[in-house]
């Protein structure tokens, strides 16, 4: 009351200033400023030709000063009798700067005299739009006049003050929950009521805008008023009993995974569940797709995507949560591969208890509050989840609240597609509105159900709380929700200690998160996943497919130019000119140099094959002048056992135990890793004289701390790879690289264990393809000026390897149109176009181009061949 009564006197002073004052002062210190007699043509002539004076100048302001004054005092007078007639503040959002600032003074002033009539007419649910009617608004008067007839049998319905106990305010949603039994049928009250006058002088066009004792028409169907009950969040019993027919169950237990666990964590501030270590697996398994289908064949580098401890440590829980027990799973059978992502609800993980995973709906809820000093990095395990929930999922979140939780990397240029930062809290809540009524127009022909959630983080904000509410409210049916850094009586409130323990929550559905061990994410952790996600869903346009420098190509112009072709970009990989001095010879490829290389040890008793699928072969000792006989003994060797096995054909040199076991167990403590590998030899030679019936014990030689497999009695196809590549890097003429090349790209056989998902193998296997696609794209330069046929043979080899990078393809369409075969370009586009989208990608705007501009410029030379022909026959 104080408050307001000096705010009105301010006002009358500052106005009185302004009406008064002003003139005062220009009567007082410049005096009149107007000619005292009619100028002649000769005067006006001087004052505009002549210098500008002093007076002048004054005399100029002043009448300026005069003109505004005169507005303004206009403008005070149409304020004064448009507040006097209709006992409200005029709708200026549209008006000019005096307008606005004659109608804040009026108003203030007003306000301070009549104030306590507002208030009594607010808080009694006094019904005044007979006064807001006559304040003779457009948009009042065509909402009275197109409700009239329906007004007078309509239902109405009162908004409630708010919970005296909680504070809770009404919304839309509650109101349609307890009047019409469904509260997602709040959008036919908005729009039945939109547009009529609200009591603070504005018109109803939000639906998160209510105010305590403002009427609404109710649609048909409507409950009797005697079963409004007071909005409330408190104990569920307290609920209205109409709402959502089959509601979920807000709080609820998840099963754990097969391996026992339900949670991982890593030092103090990571403490997440295996459901995010599974997401998390397979952001990173996209990002590396992404990141290897950029590879230049020929470029010799064999750098993989980085990846961050954080990262690296949640991969690896995934690989152990998926990976079955040796003694129960059958020996055939692979780990299984990464986890499907959750379903597209609101349903976030949020911690554990009773060693189960603990789920809440926090659209179900209405939202979650966090308080106590665990709050922001369970916050940021929540935004974490949200973002990695399903496609489509979207984070808001205020920039100024987003250094709270993202520390310094607050920074949209480096935050996934799905984490969105927005100005300030308005901005975001008029996103999440447009948004949810989007989502209610859409909700005929789409299940709830199946829209991905929209997740509002921010501080629990100082004002506009009920705004805030009102949002969540309307959106909870949507699936928009929010988490609030700070007290949240409207939904859930938890107090997460500083070791993510819930020790109290407010009285409700909430109650179950006591005693949770809330999950949490460091500053930095977040900061390296959230990188982690942008990486995996980068857009098209941010994978720098274009990263050679195309110039035209000699080969091409071989032959002299075509009539009417435009220069198009050489071989990209390849990058061949035609009539280099002293071309290479390239010798023909014999029957010895296709034999498989297993020459030297065929008499080997196991032969291993790791390249492609891991396959053990068995070869009985025949009898005198028998054929050889192998049989496939794969399936007595468990997964584990597989994976030593080819760690060991990876180091044909031997490998110290060290090495071994940080590969293997590189998260078991030092202890018990000399257990585990013992144990794991101990298998193996079980499975090797399973295998053999008995007649081998050992494959595997030991001494000075280093293991390695025995080659006189183990064959392994990589180390013929692996010779020929050695071979190719020692070569000193072309005639020994392309022998070494050719024996390369023929004992390549498929990626390292195809099949096998360990961690510690993604660098060698990537390494491993790289050498085999290099050797082809080497051996194809070395042919494509003798025979293109070959080298295009060659490249769909390379294309085998690669499926996904578009500078393959770009070649194979340009030897395509330069043999003639122009049918095949669109094949090959079109073979390019479903790769891609095995990876949710497309081709490049340059390669759909090109694959244009090959086509037309072979009928352009079709035509200009057909041209001087014809020319010839008329002039004959």
């Amino acid at each position: 009351m104080t408050i307001r009564v000096l705010r009105g006197l301010l006002a009358a002073v500052v106005l009185l200033a302004l009406l008064g004052g002003l003139p005062w002062a220009l009567i007082r210190f410049v005096g009149w400023p107007l000619p005292d007699h009619l100028p002649t043509l000769a005067e006006i002539e001087g004052v505009l030709l002549g210098p500008m004076t002093a007076t002048f100048l004054l005399s100029f302001l002043a009448c300026l000063s005069w003109g505004v004054w005169a507005l303004f005092a206009v403008d005070v007078a149409r304020c004064a009798v448009d507040m006097v007639r209709g006992m409200r503040v005029p709708d200026v959002v549209a008006a000019g700067p005096v307008r606005r600032a004659s109608a804040a003074l009026v108003g203030a002033i007003l306000i301070a005299i009549v104030g306590q009539r507002f208030d009594q007419g607010v808080t009694t649910g006094t019904n005044l739009s007979a006064e807001f009617v006559a304040a003779s608004d457009v948009r009042g008067v065509a909402y009275e006049q197109n409700n009239a007839e329906e007004a007078v049998t309509a239902r109405t319905v009162v908004a409630l003050a708010p919970d005296p106990k909680t504070g809770v305010h009404d919304s839309l949603w509650r109101i349609a929950e307890r009047t019409l039994g469904d509260g997602k049928r709040w959008p036919e009250i908005f729009d039945l009521n939109r547009g009529k006058p609200q009591p603070n002088g504005g018109f109803f066009d939000r639906p998160s805008l209510i105010f305590p004792g403002e009427e609404f028409r109710l649609p048909a169907a409507a409950s009797s008023p005697t079963e409004i009950k007071p909005p409330s969040a408190a104990d569920p019993a307290e609920e209205p009993a109409h709402r959502s027919p089959e509601p979920k169950p807000p709080v609820h237990d998840m099963q754990p995974p097969p391996s026992g666990a339900a949670g991982f964590r890593w030092g103090d501030e990571l403490f997440v569940g295996l459901g995010l270590a599974s997401a998390i697996s397979t952001a990173l398994l996209i990002a590396r797709r992404r990141r290897r289908r950029r590879y230049r064949p020929g470029s010799g580098d064999r750098s993989d995507l980085p990846v961050a401890p954080v990262v690296y440590e949640l991969r690896l829980a995934h690989l152990r949560a998926t990976q079955e027990d040796e003694s129960e799973a059958p020996a055939n059978e692979l780990p299984n591969g990464p986890e499907p992502l959750r379903a597209q609800d609101s349903t976030l993980p949020v911690g554990i208890r009773d060693g189960r995973e603990l789920a809440l709906d926090l659209a179900a809820v209405r939202g979650l509050g966090l308080i106590g000093e665990g709050a922001p990095a369970a916050a940021r395990a929540l935004l974490v989840a949200a973002a990695t929930t399903a496609s489509g999922t979207r984070v808001i979140c205020p920039a100024e609240d987003a250094e709270a939780l993202l520390g310094n990397h607050a920074d949209q240029d480096l935050l996934p597609t799905g984490v969105q930062l927005t100005g300030d809290l308005d901005a975001a809540l008029d996103d999440l509105e447009a948004e949810t009524l989007s989502r209610a127009r859409q909700t005929a022909d789409t299940h709830p159900q199946s829209l991905p959630p929209i997740l509002l983080i921010a501080r629990t904000p100082e004002r506009n709380r009920e705004r805030v509410q009102a949002v969540l409210d309307n959106g909870s049916g949507f699936g928009v929700t929010g988490v609030l850094l700070g007290q949240w009586p409207a939904g859930v409130t938890a107090y997460v200690r500083d070791d993510g323990t819930v020790s109290a929550t407010n009285p409700g559905p909430g109650e179950r998160l006591r005693g949770t061990r809330m999950f949490r994410v460091g500053d930095d952790h977040l900061a390296d996943l959230l990188a982690l996600l942008r990486q995996a869903d980068a857009p098209h346009g941010d994978d720098q497919r274009t990263t050679l420098l195309e110039q035209e190509s000699d080969l091409e112009l071989a032959a002299g130019k075509r009539a009417g072709e435009q220069p198009d970009a050489g071989l990209e990989i390849l990058g061949a000119t035609a009539g280099s001095a002293d071309p290479a010879v390239v010798p023909p490829v014999s029957s010895q140099q296709r034999g498989t290389g297993h020459q030297q040890d065929s008499l080997a008793p196991l032969r291993v094959t790791v390249l492609g699928p891991v396959q053990v072969w068995w070869r009985p000792q025949p009898p005198p002048a028998a054929e050889v006989v192998e049989n496939e003994v794969t399936f007595a060797f468990q997964p584990r056992v597989r994976e030593l096995l080819v760690f060991l054909a990876l180091h044909p040199d031997g490998v110290s135990r060290e090495a071994l076991t940080a590969a293997l167990w590189p998260a078991s403590p030092p202890e018990k890793t000399t257990n585990s590998l013992n144990t794991s030899l101990s298998r193996l030679r079980r499975a090797v004289s399973a295998a053999t019936s008995g007649e081998l014990t050992d494959v595997i030689l030991a001494g000075e701390g280093r293991y390695r497999l025995n080659p006189a009695l183990v064959e392994v196809d990589y180390h013929c790879f692996a010779a020929a590549v050695a071979s190719r890097r020692a070569a000193t003429t072309q005639h020994d690289r392309i022998d070494a090349n050719r024996r390369t790209v023929e004992s390549y056989t498929g990626p390292l264990a195809d099949g096998m998902s360990t961690e510690w193998i993604e660098t060698a296997r990537e390494s491993i393809r790289r050498d085999a696609i290099d050797a082809v794209a080497a051996l194809a330069r070395a042919l494509v000026d003798q025979d293109p046929q070959q080298t295009l043979d060659l490249l769909e080899i390379a294309r085998a390897f690669d499926p996904h990078n578009e500078l393959i393809y770009r070649d194979i369409m340009r030897l395509q149109e330069r043999l003639g075969q122009v049918d095949a370009i669109p094949r090959t586009l079109t073979l390019l176009s479903t790769c891609l989208g095995e990876v949710d990608e497309e081709p490049s705007p340059e390669t759909i181009g090109l694959a244009d501009r090959l086509q037309r410029r072979h009928e352009v030379h079709a035509e200009a061949v057909a041209t001087p022909a014809t020319g010839y026959n008329q002039a004959g």
